[in-house]
């Protein structure tokens, strides 16, 4: 599938081109292509004015003027590019604007989408594409022996999109979880874990609330001056790698590691490999004993550090204690990912108070020689807070961290709630048991509605912004949901089921016909076109938003059609059937992408 845009930015070039004397035509400027006003077209070329003015000396007579080069460019774009166009104005401003062939359309809609694709993949053919390369996306990063909380929502949920934009491309990603699971913190739950449970090393605890473990331990190291120096000695004991202290942090790490596992399996992440602060221990001295080698490393205040033009503050690779902290890990991951790994990429998805951190890593791994972009590329992609709806860090009543297992059960429940009401007011195709779901299907939808919303209302923001977490706006079947894309998805199987429409197969279309007659069948066949560059867009700042965006806007115009063409039953349903089954190829596509299981029967 190749976008439309560079299909027409590519024959205004040639046009373009072929307008110029041949004198000019080396100097002759990309086409300056965007979308139209809709009243008047698709796609307009704005280059004439500026070329009347740039070269007005050089053009010969009949060319002087934008409008005059203008006619030129629609002589040759309608000489060029026949079936393409079905019609071209020229402003007297020298603007041309193209509105599209309804039978071009139809055979981009039916050669682009409506092959085969046992896959269950629509194919892109992106312009300028690059070579595959080896991405390791960073990303949730929880901290043992704390419960995971919102904050690590967005991490996770955009993680695993980022990585599945970078796989559909054809990249080699690998998901990397850096828990923090190593620290001074450590010490202080060891003789916690001695006290409460003395027979550990033998009998593994049962601590099914590890935030209250963490914050008794943190108590007792704040009020108990003995605990605190037991705690301290346990550092020293566990960084020298004693026996003990190993097996204590072990258990601690396996208990929290327990608690991730689930949430990641409600949220279906698969894939993340753990590679935590401690995988980094034995490597961070040898790597400092090479960036002092280099003279990047200076002595301020008993600490060794490296300073970079990107912030008066250093990157602390050794404290003034002799021990290692944050600076000292993320250096030593970084020369590990791209000298070791080797990988092209490496992206970090972190709250944006992590930003200038980040961007002085990045310059230390460029002033060490680890980092060539841009045959490499570092890519930060900080995001907002979730907030409540005071405007505020989401918090509970009580003022506490939501936990995350807390929301998702809360989103499954209403979901479960949306559907029932939905049933017992007689809505939908499937609406409930009665139309043909079982019980445990109906749960199984409650549940897939539940994170999905979840999911989705997340990928929908802005990343950089913070949003306000409403549970009510997550859920509404009308507005910019997942409900409302599910439910739309859900309607579109329902029609291709009631015409016996084979869409479970795959099978290979692109010889048959579409005939596009009506204003809303084309808005339609021009969105489900709009994909690929929508891809495009999304590839180059992996902006998640842009495509939620476009699935609105698909499922829209999708409705629109529904509602005034009728599909089964009308002269035009085989054709109409073939524009269901792609925007439901495209949907499926852009489900897959943002992890979400659309359901056929809801």
């Amino acid at each position: 599938m190749k976008p439309v845009s560079s299909q027409v930015h590519e024959a205004f070039g040639k046009a373009l081109r072929t307008t110029m004397p041949s004198t000019l035509q080396a100097s002759c400027p990309d086409p300056m292509v965007a979308t139209a006003n809709p009243k008047f077209g698709d796609y307009q070329c704005n280059n004439a004015m500026g070329l009347a003015k740039k070269f007005k000396s050089e053009l010969p007579d009949g060319m002087k003027i934008p409008k005059q080069i203008g006619e030129k460019i629609k002589s040759n774009l309608m000489e060029e590019s026949p079936e393409e166009f079905e019609s071209v104005t020229v402003a007297p401003a020298g603007f041309v604007t193209v509105k599209l062939s309804s039978g071009w359309i139809a055979k981009q809609l039916t050669s682009s989408v409506l092959g085969e694709c046992k896959d269950g993949k629509v194919k892109l053919d992106l312009p300028n594409k690059e070579a595959p390369r080896k991405v390791i996306v960073d990303m949730s990063s929880p901290n043992i022996a704390k419960e995971m909380h919102v904050g690590h929502l967005r991490s996770t949920i955009l993680g695993e999109t980022v990585s599945r934009i970078l796989e559909y491309a054809g990249n080699d990603v690998h998901r990397i979880n850096h828990v923090g699971d190593w620290g001074t913190q450590f010490g202080m739950l060891i003789e916690h874990m001695k006290d409460a449970y003395p027979d550990f090393l033998h009998h593994t605890p049962e601590v099914s609330d590890l935030q209250t473990f963490y914050k008794a331990a943190k108590k007792r190291f704040d009020e108990e001056p003995e605990f605190k120096k037991r705690s301290q000695e346990e550092v020293v004991a566990l960084q020298s790698g004693d026996e003990y202290a190993r097996k204590a942090w072990q258990i601690c790490c396996d208990i929290s590691r327990k608690s991730f596992e689930e949430v990641y399996r409600r949220l279906g992440i698969k894939g993340l490999k753990e590679q935590g602060e401690s995988f980094y221990n034995e490597m961070i001295g040898p790597v400092v004993e090479m960036l002092e080698k280099q003279g990047l490393v200076v002595e301020s205040n008993g600490a060794k550090c490296i300073f970079t033009d990107i912030d008066e503050v250093p990157m602390m690779v050794v404290k003034s204690d002799g021990g290692y902290g944050y600076d000292s890990t993320d250096v030593t991951a970084v020369w590990y990912r791209l000298t070791q790994l080797h990988a092209d990429e490496v992206v970090y998805i972190t709250d944006l108070g992590q930003e200038v951190h980040f961007k002085k890593l990045f310059e230390v791994a460029k002033m060490a020689g680890w980092h060539h972009p841009p045959q490499t590329k570092l890519d930060y992609l900080g995001f907002g807070v979730v907030c409540g709806e005071d405007g505020k860090k989401f918090k509970t009543r009580s003022g506490t961290t939501v936990k995350l297992t807390d929301l998702l059960d809360e989103a499954e429940d209403r979901a479960k709630k949306e559907l029932e009401s939905r049933l017992n007011a007689g809505e939908g195709e499937a609406a409930g048991r009665s139309t043909g779901l079982t019980e445990e299907e109906f749960d199984n939808a409650s549940k897939i509605i539940g994170v999905a919303s979840v999911r989705y209302f997340d990928l929908r923001q802005n990343r950089t912004t913070n949003y306000i977490f409403n549970f009510d706006k997550m859920l509404d079947p009308k507005g910019n949901t997942a409900v409302f894309l599910l439910y739309a998805y859900a309607r579109i199987c329902s029609i291709l089921r009631k015409a016996n429409f084979d869409y479970h197969s795959g099978l290979d279309f692109s010889t048959e016909d579409v005939t596009i007659t009506e204003e809303k069948e084309r808005a339609l066949a021009l969105e489900i076109l709009r994909f690929a560059e929508v891809m495009q867009a999304v590839l180059s700042d992996l902006q998640c938003h842009r495509l939620c965006e476009y699935m609105w806007d698909l499922t829209n115009k999708f409705t629109s059609f529904y509602t005034e063409c009728k599909v089964v039953g009308s002269e035009q349903e085989r054709s109409r059937l073939l524009l269901c089954e792609a925007t439901r190829r495209v949907l499926a596509q852009c489900f897959e992408i943002l992890d979400i299981t659309p359901l056929e029967r809801i």
